[in-house]
């Protein structure tokens, strides 16, 4: 099935928790592809290490790349008030009768004590633009139920009933308007109006995938 362009709109019960100012979309379908192919045991991959795909599947069918390499997937787009807030909370041991010690550490060990912030975005819902092959990416969105960090206390709930995913007239998930849809390094650009080091593919925690780039919204010309 040839690429073709679209749109995946996410409408967000709870608000999205976030470490960096946006969201990828192949940052996500990476992880569900991992996911769709390890299944559980995908989370007892190594931590911290970049683990690539062995041999040969579908899936690397499901999104188009660019011939430097460029996933053709932006960043996310928020919906609703886009202002990042932050919220402290607490994890301490308040269980009576347990673990059966009259004195616990609680200063380090399992019973540690947290106090823990975090950043968030209250949107409404996200955009995401991209190309690829959507009877793949719709399989792969099944699996997709939480956006963002600590989807395991509830953040970045999506509602499945309402996400629409189209195709559309043209890509917009590189450049759109003249303006960068995600990073993209410098080295592919004849013109930029802003630079910044950032990971432009996936894994984005990996530091061999950090160089120049002209961050989402900045002006831009493609050589």
């Amino acid at each position: 099935m040839k690429p073709v362009p679209f749109r995946l709109y996410l409408p967000l019960l709870t608000p999205v928790c976030i470490n960096a100012p946006w969201i990828c979309l192949d940052g996500v379908l990476m992880h569900l592809i991992q996911l769709r192919l390890h299944g559980r045991s995908y989370y007892y991959l190594p931590t911290k290490q970049v683990v690539k795909f062995v041999g040969e599947h579908r899936y690397q069918r499901a999104l188009f790349f660019g011939h430097n390499g460029i996933p053709h997937a932006s960043a996310s787009i928020f919906e609703g008030d886009v202002k990042p807030k932050s919220l402290q909370y607490y994890k301490r041991l308040e269980v009576d009768g347990f673990p059966g010690k009259r004195k616990i550490s609680q200063g380090t060990g399992y019973f540690r004590a947290w106090s823990l912030r975090t950043v968030y975005i209250p949107a409404k819902g996200v955009t995401f633009y991209g190309c690829g092959n959507l009877r793949l990416i719709a399989e792969l969105l099944e699996l997709l139920t939480h956006l963002g960090n600590d989807t395991r206390v509830g953040w970045g709930l999506i509602d499945k009933k309402r996400m629409v995913l189209e195709e559309i007239p043209e890509d917009r998930s590189v450049v759109w308007e003249g303006k960068a849809m995600r990073p993209i390094p410098v080295r592919f650009l004849r013109k930029y109006s802003d630079t910044v080091y950032l990971p432009w593919r996936s894994p984005y925690w990996a530091a061999e995938n950090v160089e120049m780039c002209a961050p989402p919204g900045a002006e831009v010309e493609l050589a």
